[in-house]
Protein backbone atom coordinates (compact mmCIF):
# COMPACT_ATOMS: atom_id res chain seq x y z
CA UNK A 1 0.00 0.00 0.00
CA UNK A 2 2.87 2.88 0.61
CA UNK A 3 4.33 1.69 -2.40
CA UNK A 4 1.16 2.24 -4.28
CA UNK A 5 1.27 5.54 -2.51
CA UNK A 6 4.51 6.61 -3.25
CA UNK A 7 3.44 5.94 -6.74
CA UNK A 8 0.59 7.69 -6.99
CA UNK A 9 2.71 10.82 -5.98
CA UNK A 10 5.49 10.66 -8.22
CA UNK A 11 2.43 10.57 -11.05
CA UNK A 12 0.69 13.23 -9.08
CA UNK A 13 3.47 15.58 -9.67
CA UNK A 14 5.25 14.65 -12.52
CA UNK A 15 4.78 17.66 -14.47
CA UNK A 16 5.62 20.40 -11.81
CA UNK A 17 2.21 21.01 -10.04
CA UNK A 18 1.10 18.95 -7.89
CA UNK A 19 -2.26 17.28 -8.13
CA UNK A 20 -3.87 16.07 -5.18
CA UNK A 21 -7.04 15.55 -6.01
CA UNK A 22 -6.14 12.93 -8.96
CA UNK A 23 -8.79 9.94 -8.18
CA UNK A 24 -7.32 6.61 -7.95
CA UNK A 25 -9.63 6.10 -11.24
CA UNK A 26 -7.57 8.74 -13.35
CA UNK A 27 -3.88 8.31 -12.35
CA UNK A 28 -3.13 7.00 -15.81
CA UNK A 29 -5.12 8.62 -17.88
CA UNK A 30 -3.93 10.08 -21.00
CA UNK A 31 -6.56 13.17 -22.60
CA UNK A 32 -5.35 13.99 -26.23
CA UNK A 33 -6.09 16.08 -29.05
CA UNK A 34 -7.36 13.90 -32.01
CA UNK A 35 -8.85 14.52 -35.56
CA UNK A 36 -10.37 17.93 -36.59
CA UNK A 37 -12.89 17.11 -39.30
CA UNK A 38 -15.70 18.11 -41.26
CA UNK A 39 -19.16 17.02 -40.78
CA UNK A 40 -20.24 15.49 -43.88
CA UNK A 41 -17.05 15.12 -45.30
CA UNK A 42 -14.62 17.66 -47.44
CA UNK A 43 -12.28 20.76 -46.25
CA UNK A 44 -15.01 23.00 -47.28
CA UNK A 45 -17.48 25.84 -45.35
CA UNK A 46 -20.13 26.76 -47.23
CA UNK A 47 -21.87 29.95 -45.25
CA UNK A 48 -21.57 27.39 -42.35
CA UNK A 49 -20.59 24.00 -41.26
CA UNK A 50 -20.40 21.61 -38.59
CA UNK A 51 -16.32 20.98 -37.37
CA UNK A 52 -15.82 17.50 -35.17
CA UNK A 53 -13.08 18.37 -32.82
CA UNK A 54 -11.83 15.39 -31.48
CA UNK A 55 -10.66 14.53 -28.18
CA UNK A 56 -9.61 11.20 -27.30
CA UNK A 57 -7.93 9.26 -24.00
CA UNK A 58 -4.54 7.14 -25.28
CA UNK A 59 -4.12 5.68 -22.14
CA UNK A 60 -2.65 2.28 -22.59
CA UNK A 61 -4.09 0.68 -19.65
CA UNK A 62 -7.67 -1.16 -20.13
CA UNK A 63 -10.98 -0.01 -19.99
CA UNK A 64 -12.87 0.62 -16.66
CA UNK A 65 -9.45 0.53 -14.57
CA UNK A 66 -7.41 3.32 -13.60
CA UNK A 67 -7.05 5.34 -16.69
CA UNK A 68 -10.37 7.30 -17.01
CA UNK A 69 -10.92 11.20 -17.86
CA UNK A 70 -13.50 12.45 -15.05
CA UNK A 71 -16.58 15.01 -16.30
CA UNK A 72 -15.32 18.50 -15.84
CA UNK A 73 -11.46 17.79 -15.93
CA UNK A 74 -10.76 18.95 -19.52
CA UNK A 75 -10.07 22.40 -20.46
CA UNK A 76 -10.22 22.38 -24.62
CA UNK A 77 -9.06 25.36 -26.14
CA UNK A 78 -10.14 25.44 -29.91
CA UNK A 79 -9.04 28.59 -32.09
CA UNK A 80 -9.62 29.90 -35.05
CA UNK A 81 -8.33 31.91 -38.51
CA UNK A 82 -9.69 35.02 -39.50
CA UNK A 83 -11.83 33.32 -42.73
CA UNK A 84 -14.08 31.30 -40.13
CA UNK A 85 -15.16 30.56 -36.12
CA UNK A 86 -17.75 31.26 -34.37
CA UNK A 87 -20.88 33.44 -35.74
CA UNK A 88 -21.56 36.72 -33.96
CA UNK A 89 -24.81 37.16 -32.16
CA UNK A 90 -25.17 32.88 -32.21
CA UNK A 91 -24.33 31.71 -28.30
CA UNK A 92 -22.58 28.33 -29.57
CA UNK A 93 -24.10 25.29 -27.74
CA UNK A 94 -21.98 22.00 -27.83
CA UNK A 95 -23.33 18.88 -27.24
CA UNK A 96 -21.83 16.83 -23.87
CA UNK A 97 -19.37 19.83 -23.43
CA UNK A 98 -20.19 22.88 -21.69
CA UNK A 99 -18.52 26.70 -22.83
CA UNK A 100 -16.59 28.21 -20.50
CA UNK A 101 -15.68 31.28 -22.89
CA UNK A 102 -16.08 32.28 -26.51
CA UNK A 103 -14.71 34.89 -29.02
CA UNK A 104 -17.12 35.22 -32.35
CA UNK A 105 -16.41 36.73 -35.56
CA UNK A 106 -12.55 36.54 -37.03
CA UNK A 107 -9.56 35.22 -35.10
CA UNK A 108 -12.09 34.41 -32.21
CA UNK A 109 -11.82 31.22 -29.52
CA UNK A 110 -14.26 28.53 -27.96
CA UNK A 111 -13.17 26.89 -24.24
CA UNK A 112 -15.29 23.93 -23.68
CA UNK A 113 -15.38 21.40 -20.68
CA UNK A 114 -15.92 17.59 -20.95
CA UNK A 115 -19.53 16.54 -19.37
CA UNK A 116 -18.62 12.93 -19.82
CA UNK A 117 -15.88 10.76 -18.67
CA UNK A 118 -13.80 9.71 -21.60
CA UNK A 119 -12.69 5.69 -20.51
CA UNK A 120 -9.15 4.85 -21.69
CA UNK A 121 -9.66 3.85 -25.72
CA UNK A 122 -12.73 5.76 -26.14
CA UNK A 123 -13.18 9.72 -27.47
CA UNK A 124 -15.91 12.54 -27.12
CA UNK A 125 -16.30 14.72 -30.08
CA UNK A 126 -17.03 18.48 -29.62
CA UNK A 127 -19.32 19.01 -32.80
CA UNK A 128 -19.36 23.06 -33.21
CA UNK A 129 -21.01 25.24 -35.48
CA UNK A 130 -18.88 27.48 -37.61
CA UNK A 131 -19.40 30.09 -40.00
CA UNK A 132 -16.84 31.37 -43.25
CA UNK A 133 -16.37 35.04 -43.27
CA UNK A 134 -14.14 35.62 -46.18
CA UNK A 135 -14.28 33.26 -49.37
CA UNK A 136 -11.02 31.50 -49.77
CA UNK A 137 -9.51 28.54 -51.26
CA UNK A 138 -6.22 27.59 -49.62
CA UNK A 139 -7.05 25.70 -46.15
CA UNK A 140 -6.44 27.66 -42.86
CA UNK A 141 -6.05 26.37 -39.81
CA UNK A 142 -8.27 25.83 -36.91
CA UNK A 143 -6.73 24.60 -33.51
CA UNK A 144 -7.01 22.55 -30.69
CA UNK A 145 -5.06 22.34 -27.20
CA UNK A 146 -6.29 20.28 -24.34
CA UNK A 147 -5.15 21.49 -20.55
CA UNK A 148 -6.05 20.20 -17.46
CA UNK A 149 -8.65 22.37 -15.68
CA UNK A 150 -6.71 24.81 -12.68
CA UNK A 151 -9.14 24.49 -10.02
CA UNK A 152 -11.74 21.80 -10.75
CA UNK A 153 -13.60 19.52 -7.97
CA UNK A 154 -11.45 16.85 -9.77
CA UNK A 155 -8.03 16.86 -11.40
CA UNK A 156 -7.19 14.25 -14.09
CA UNK A 157 -3.58 12.68 -14.53
CA UNK A 158 -1.91 13.98 -17.92
CA UNK A 159 0.53 10.83 -18.93
CA UNK A 160 1.89 12.05 -22.28
CA UNK A 161 1.65 15.95 -22.81
CA UNK A 162 3.06 15.87 -25.87
CA UNK A 163 -0.10 15.12 -27.58
CA UNK A 164 -2.50 17.92 -26.11
CA UNK A 165 -2.59 20.03 -29.38
CA UNK A 166 -4.11 19.51 -33.27
CA UNK A 167 -4.50 21.40 -36.04
CA UNK A 168 -6.87 21.10 -38.77
CA UNK A 169 -7.24 23.15 -42.21
CA UNK A 170 -10.49 24.24 -43.34
CA UNK A 171 -11.14 26.24 -46.46
CA UNK A 172 -14.25 29.01 -47.18
CA UNK A 173 -16.19 28.09 -50.51
CA UNK A 174 -18.93 30.86 -50.08
CA UNK A 175 -18.74 33.13 -46.91
CA UNK A 176 -21.69 33.81 -44.54
CA UNK A 177 -23.75 36.68 -46.07
CA UNK A 178 -23.97 40.36 -44.24
CA UNK A 179 -24.74 40.13 -40.94
CA UNK A 180 -26.83 42.51 -39.66
CA UNK A 181 -26.03 43.44 -35.72
CA UNK A 182 -28.53 46.24 -35.39
CA UNK A 183 -30.77 48.29 -37.36
CA UNK A 184 -32.57 51.63 -35.59
CA UNK A 185 -34.01 54.69 -36.41
CA UNK A 186 -34.96 57.94 -34.08
CA UNK A 187 -36.30 61.25 -34.51
CA UNK A 188 -33.91 63.87 -33.28
CA UNK A 189 -35.86 67.37 -34.23
CA UNK A 190 -39.07 67.88 -35.57
CA UNK A 191 -38.63 66.14 -38.84
CA UNK A 192 -35.26 64.95 -38.56
CA UNK A 193 -35.02 61.28 -38.32
CA UNK A 194 -31.42 59.88 -37.72
CA UNK A 195 -30.81 56.22 -39.00
CA UNK A 196 -27.86 54.13 -37.77
CA UNK A 197 -26.96 50.57 -38.30
CA UNK A 198 -24.24 47.94 -37.26
CA UNK A 199 -22.67 45.22 -39.84
CA UNK A 200 -19.72 42.44 -37.72
CA UNK A 201 -19.24 40.98 -41.53
CA UNK A 202 -19.40 42.02 -44.74
CA UNK A 203 -18.39 40.50 -47.79
CA UNK A 204 -19.18 41.02 -51.24
CA UNK A 205 -22.20 43.96 -50.53
CA UNK A 206 -22.45 46.68 -52.88
CA UNK A 207 -24.64 48.81 -51.33
CA UNK A 208 -28.00 49.35 -48.62
CA UNK A 209 -30.99 51.28 -49.50
CA UNK A 210 -32.96 53.29 -47.10
CA UNK A 211 -36.74 52.38 -47.66
CA UNK A 212 -39.44 54.08 -46.36
CA UNK A 213 -43.25 53.25 -45.55
CA UNK A 214 -46.10 54.96 -44.07
CA UNK A 215 -48.00 52.24 -43.49
CA UNK A 216 -45.84 49.59 -43.04
CA UNK A 217 -46.28 47.64 -46.42
CA UNK A 218 -45.16 49.73 -49.16
CA UNK A 219 -41.87 51.22 -49.53
CA UNK A 220 -40.13 53.28 -51.73
CA UNK A 221 -36.39 53.99 -52.15
CA UNK A 222 -34.85 57.33 -49.87
CA UNK A 223 -31.22 56.83 -50.17
CA UNK A 224 -28.40 54.73 -51.36
CA UNK A 225 -25.42 54.21 -48.87
CA UNK A 226 -22.36 52.39 -50.36
CA UNK A 227 -21.47 49.75 -48.01
CA UNK A 228 -17.77 49.33 -46.56
CA UNK A 229 -17.18 45.49 -46.85
CA UNK A 230 -15.14 45.39 -43.59
CA UNK A 231 -14.20 41.66 -42.50
CA UNK A 232 -14.96 42.95 -39.38
CA UNK A 233 -18.09 44.41 -40.14
CA UNK A 234 -18.64 48.72 -39.79
CA UNK A 235 -21.05 51.42 -38.32
CA UNK A 236 -23.26 53.23 -40.62
CA UNK A 237 -25.91 56.61 -40.10
CA UNK A 238 -27.63 58.09 -42.64
CA UNK A 239 -30.31 61.44 -41.46
CA UNK A 240 -33.63 61.72 -43.56
CA UNK A 241 -36.94 63.66 -43.45
CA UNK A 242 -40.11 62.74 -42.24
CA UNK A 243 -43.65 64.27 -43.15
CA UNK A 244 -45.82 61.67 -41.94
CA UNK A 245 -46.95 61.07 -38.08
CA UNK A 246 -45.77 57.42 -38.74
CA UNK A 247 -43.04 56.28 -40.39
CA UNK A 248 -41.54 52.74 -41.08
CA UNK A 249 -37.70 52.35 -42.24
CA UNK A 250 -36.05 49.39 -43.44
CA UNK A 251 -32.79 48.58 -45.09
CA UNK A 252 -32.50 46.35 -48.24
CA UNK A 253 -28.85 45.24 -48.33
CA UNK A 254 -27.37 44.07 -51.95
CA UNK A 255 -24.70 42.07 -52.71
CA UNK A 256 -22.55 42.61 -55.91
CA UNK A 257 -24.31 39.52 -57.18
CA UNK A 258 -27.92 41.29 -57.03
CA UNK A 259 -29.37 39.09 -54.11
CA UNK A 260 -30.42 41.17 -51.37
CA UNK A 261 -32.19 40.81 -48.05
CA UNK A 262 -34.27 43.11 -45.59
CA UNK A 263 -33.78 44.41 -41.95
CA UNK A 264 -35.61 44.96 -39.57
CA UNK A 265 -38.18 47.51 -39.73
CA UNK A 266 -37.96 50.08 -37.45
CA UNK A 267 -40.80 52.26 -36.47
CA UNK A 268 -40.74 56.87 -35.87
CA UNK A 269 -43.53 58.49 -34.37
CA UNK A 270 -43.23 62.20 -34.63
CA UNK A 271 -43.38 63.81 -31.39
CA UNK A 272 -44.54 67.43 -33.09
CA UNK A 273 -46.08 68.70 -36.41
CA UNK A 274 -43.39 68.26 -38.82
CA UNK A 275 -43.12 71.57 -41.71
CA UNK A 276 -45.47 70.46 -44.54
CA UNK A 277 -44.15 71.92 -48.33
CA UNK A 278 -46.64 73.49 -50.10
CA UNK A 279 -47.40 74.33 -53.56
CA UNK A 280 -49.35 77.25 -55.65
CA UNK A 281 -51.23 77.85 -57.11
CA UNK A 282 -51.92 74.81 -58.83
CA UNK A 283 -53.08 75.01 -61.51
CA UNK A 284 -50.65 77.85 -62.56
CA UNK A 285 -50.30 79.74 -65.80
CA UNK A 286 -47.21 81.21 -64.89
CA UNK A 287 -45.65 80.10 -62.09
CA UNK A 288 -45.49 77.88 -59.16
CA UNK A 289 -44.65 79.17 -55.25
CA UNK A 290 -43.05 76.56 -53.38
CA UNK A 291 -43.53 77.43 -49.76
CA UNK A 292 -42.18 75.19 -46.56
CA UNK A 293 -38.92 74.67 -47.44
CA UNK A 294 -36.70 74.58 -44.43
CA UNK A 295 -33.37 73.45 -46.07
CA UNK A 296 -31.71 73.64 -49.30
CA UNK A 297 -33.43 72.03 -51.70
CA UNK A 298 -33.05 70.81 -55.68
CA UNK A 299 -36.28 71.37 -57.42
CA UNK A 300 -37.02 68.97 -60.69
CA UNK A 301 -40.56 69.23 -63.41
CA UNK A 302 -41.15 66.88 -65.33
CA UNK A 303 -43.25 66.30 -68.02
CA UNK A 304 -45.70 63.19 -68.62
CA UNK A 305 -43.13 61.38 -71.01
CA UNK A 306 -41.35 61.42 -67.84
CA UNK A 307 -38.50 63.97 -69.68
CA UNK A 308 -36.40 66.66 -67.02
CA UNK A 309 -37.86 70.26 -68.22
CA UNK A 310 -36.16 71.98 -65.12
CA UNK A 311 -33.93 71.78 -62.68
CA UNK A 312 -33.18 74.28 -60.23
CA UNK A 313 -31.37 74.69 -56.70
CA UNK A 314 -33.20 76.85 -54.25
CA UNK A 315 -32.01 77.69 -50.26
CA UNK A 316 -34.43 77.26 -47.31
CA UNK A 317 -37.89 79.12 -47.25
CA UNK A 318 -40.12 80.10 -50.22
CA UNK A 319 -39.19 79.76 -54.03
CA UNK A 320 -40.74 80.53 -57.27
CA UNK A 321 -40.70 78.52 -60.54
CA UNK A 322 -41.55 80.18 -64.23
CA UNK A 323 -43.54 77.86 -66.00
CA UNK A 324 -44.86 81.13 -68.24
CA UNK A 325 -43.23 79.08 -71.05
CA UNK A 326 -43.88 75.77 -70.87
CA UNK A 327 -46.63 74.20 -72.77
CA UNK A 328 -50.01 73.56 -70.93
CA UNK A 329 -50.19 70.11 -69.28
CA UNK A 330 -49.75 67.78 -66.59
CA UNK A 331 -46.33 67.88 -64.83
CA UNK A 332 -44.43 65.83 -61.90
CA UNK A 333 -42.47 68.39 -59.50
CA UNK A 334 -39.58 66.63 -57.47
CA UNK A 335 -38.62 68.10 -54.28
CA UNK A 336 -35.07 66.45 -53.31
CA UNK A 337 -33.81 68.54 -49.75
CA UNK A 338 -30.19 67.98 -48.37
CA UNK A 339 -31.62 64.96 -45.92
CA UNK A 340 -32.42 62.69 -48.93
CA UNK A 341 -35.96 62.88 -48.50
CA UNK A 342 -37.93 63.22 -51.53
CA UNK A 343 -41.83 64.85 -52.45
CA UNK A 344 -42.94 64.61 -55.67
CA UNK A 345 -46.41 67.11 -56.57
CA UNK A 346 -48.63 66.67 -59.58
CA UNK A 347 -49.14 69.81 -60.86
CA UNK A 348 -51.17 71.32 -63.99
CA UNK A 349 -49.94 74.48 -66.06
CA UNK A 350 -52.89 76.56 -67.71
Amino acid sequence: MRKFLALLGIIATSYGTTFSQIPPTAINADPAAGSISLVGGGNQINQTAQVDYTVTNEATVPPNTNGIIPPGSLEVTIGFPLQYGLQVGVTPVVANWTVLAHTPGPGGLLVITNNQAIDAGAELVATVGVAGFVQIAAPQTTTMTIDRRLNPSIIVANVNPNNDSNTGFLSVSAPLPIKLASFAAKQTSCGVVNLDWLTTKEQNVSHFDIQYSKDGREYTDLKRVSAQNSITGATYDAVVKQTDRDGFYRLKMVDFDGVFSYSNVAKVTLTCEPNVISVSPNPATTAFHIAGLENAAEIRLFNIAGQEILKKKVEAGNSKIDVSMLPAGNYNLVISDAYGSRTTFKVVKL
